[in-house]
């Protein structure tokens, strides 16, 4: 009996409940589609020049993302140019890398998005003269290496110096790289060297300590920043270089575009907070140009800034990353992504799931009490005793069928009530059966009372 009664419950869960899990089923899958895939276990970054600054940044970002068992894979490249080539190439495989502010635009690349500026990148302009130069002005008729083609050191030598009227002859431009460059400049075979780079550069760093070498103060700093949106004003403090020489011996302004950290717009979103927390380790401390917590920074971009890296900059990053290892925390967010909309649905239909309950099993019975009091109304009304044989055949089937309904035992106590009233009927039915039947006798007893008189 026991197992009977278990089965009969199961049979309501499931016949009550099964439904809705259809339901939660079915916006779990639609939700699992569009909700972002678990990130994958490897990044691949485009560097720099072997043994330049850019290579060192990407082992330590390669050394940061390690501890959260993200491999990011390291591409040399001969700078910014190649860099950009590989982001914009869908089959190059590359996810993220370096890119300097002002030598591209989203319209040129429409599926990269950047992550902030992470540092800068100045401009020195170093000369051999017994003169004091402060303005690129003043380099007309020099010789000048301003770089190879393709890279971001002539872009923006040939920007200044067209703005300061230097191009034209008797100028004399060469496309040297940074260490051919720096001998020519020592072996006076050029006046002067135009380089990009941060200012642990080796390149720099030489040129910087080399003796009848000057490095350029750009008394109009701040206004070819105003006119090229994509350089900032930077200063180089007077001394540190060097404190205890004094070197520079006064403060030098330079101007600088940023380096950007930019990705494939098909980027996992958690890998994007990921790589910024890098960023924010590695790029947060000071620098000869750059003062504590200004990097990274959502500067003036070339493309626009993902959404991630907004939410980064005005909120931090997601509080489950705060408490929880990497992986973890994507699973969870994951999860809360995918229920998020299961629950929203289901929470009203939870509610109502007592009242269908209810229903349901009531509705079992309801069907049975209509059927009676169809009946009953005709026994009220207009009872006709030739149908009395149909009345009971009505009330034996009805009980059969009652007999048969299956409810949960919280119920029984209506399914008693419903038989009771069955009876109740019935002992109507009795009733009239009785009256008919009592008709004939007392009409013949009528007749042979009149017989006898």
């Amino acid at each position: 009996m026991r197992r009977k009664i278990t089965k009969i419950l199961i049979h309501e869960f499931l016949t009550t409940v099964g439904p809705l899990l259809l339901v939660a089923l079915i916006i779990f899958g639609i939700t699992y589609h569009f909700v972002q895939p678990t990130p994958p276990g490897t990044l691949v970054m485009t560097t720099g020049v072997e043994g330049r600054t850019y290579t060192a940044l990407g082992e330590r970002y390669q050394q940061i993302l390690a501890r959260s068992h993200v491999h990011l894979k390291l591409l040399p490249s001969s700078g910014a140019v190649e860099n950009l080539r590989r982001l914009m190439d869908k089959s190059s495989g590359v996810d993220v890398g370096f890119l300097q502010g002002g030598t591209s635009s989203s319209s040129e690349a429409p599926n990269l998005l950047s992550l902030g500026s992470i540092l800068y990148t100045p401009l020195w302009i170093f000369y051999r003269s017994d003169e004091t130069f402060d303005d690129p002005s003043q380099l007309k008729a020099k010789r000048i290496a301003i770089g190879p083609e393709g890279s971001s050191s002539r872009k923006f030598s040939l920007d200044l110096l067209t703005s300061s009227q230097v191009v034209d002859m008797p100028t004399v431009l060469f496309d040297l790289a940074d260490e051919a460059a720096n001998k020519a400049l020592k072996e006076g075979r050029v006046d002067v060297v135009i380089t990009l780079g941060a200012a642990d550069n080796i390149f720099v760093q030489d040129l910087l300590h080399s003796q009848n070498v000057k490095l350029m103060s750009l008394s109009q700093a701040e206004a070819y920043a105003r006119v090229f949106p994509a350089l900032s004003h930077v200063i180089l403090p007077k001394g540190v270089v060097n404190l205890a020489k004094r070197l520079p011996a006064s403060d030098i302004h330079l101007l600088s575009p940023t380096t950007n950290l930019i990705v494939r717009d098909t980027m996992h979103p958690a890998l994007m907070y990921l790589l910024l927390d890098a960023a924010a380790e590695i790029h947060g401390t000071p620098s000869w140009v750059n003062k504590a917590g200004e990097f990274p920074a959502p500067k003036v971009q070339d493309f626009a800034l993902s959404d991630q890296a907004e939410r980064f900059y005005k909120t931090g990053r997601p509080f489950l990353l705060d408490y929880l290892p990497f992986w973890v925390a994507v699973f969870l967010d994951r999860v809360i992504k995918i229920l998020g909309p299961v629950v929203v649905v289901l929470f009203p239909l939870m509610r109502m799931l007592p009242w269908l309950y209810s229903r349901r099993n009531r509705s079992k019975l309801y069907r049975w009490y209509g059927e009676l009091k169809y009946l009953e109304v005709e026994l009220s009304e207009q009872p006709q005793t030739n149908r009395i044989a149909d009345y009971y055949a009505t009330l034996d089937h009805i009980e059969t069928s009652v007999k048969k309904i299956k409810v949960p035992l919280g119920f029984y106590g209506e399914l008693y009530t419903l038989r009771e009233h069955i009876e109740l009927v019935r002992e109507r039915v009795i009733r009239l059966d009785q009256r008919a039947a009592s008709k004939p006798l007392l009409l013949s007893t009528n007749e042979h009372s009149g017989e006898k008189s």
